[in-house]
């Protein structure tokens, strides 16, 4: 079987958020976050990353070990139920830490780039699991 690693799971985070703030940035017409000019001091360079690399560092810490865990799972049923768990639970996090609203169409375009990156990252390791399932 392919090999997941702990740092293909950190690096799926962090490029899905870039790719989630890039998104964000075009839909909503707000490009500050690339207006790196700002930053004269450390105090100015912590706020920067604080607002960057706050949702990907909770996500990795959270959901990485569930991650991990679903891709040494053989059966097929079980590593789905766990990346929709980890999905749903990721979706209810960003809205709680990003909204006070109770649905947040951002947790859902969130959700949607979730699917496509792990698809994007990990697809040969999802086919084999599906693969042996069938077998």
């Amino acid at each position: 079987m392919l090999k997941t690693t702990i740092l293909n799971i950190l690096l799926y985070f962090f490029v899905k958020y870039m790719a989630f703030y890039t998104f964000l940035m075009f839909k909503d017409s707000n490009f500050k976050l690339l207006n790196v000019n700002n930053i004269k001091n450390g105090a100015d360079l912590f706020y920067f990353l604080w607002l960057l690399l706050f949702l990907p560092v909770v996500c990795m810490i959270i959901f990485t070990a569930l991650l991990y865990f679903s891709f040494r799972v053989k059966n097929a049923v079980y590593f789905f139920l766990i990346i929709g768990v980890t999905f749903i639970a990721e979706y209810f996090l960003y809205v709680y830490l990003t909204s006070q609203k109770q649905i947040d169409i951002n947790g859902v375009y969130n959700g949607i780039l979730s699917i496509l990156f792990l698809l994007l990252f990990f697809f040969k390791h999802i086919s084999v699991i599906v693969k042996q399932d069938a077998q």
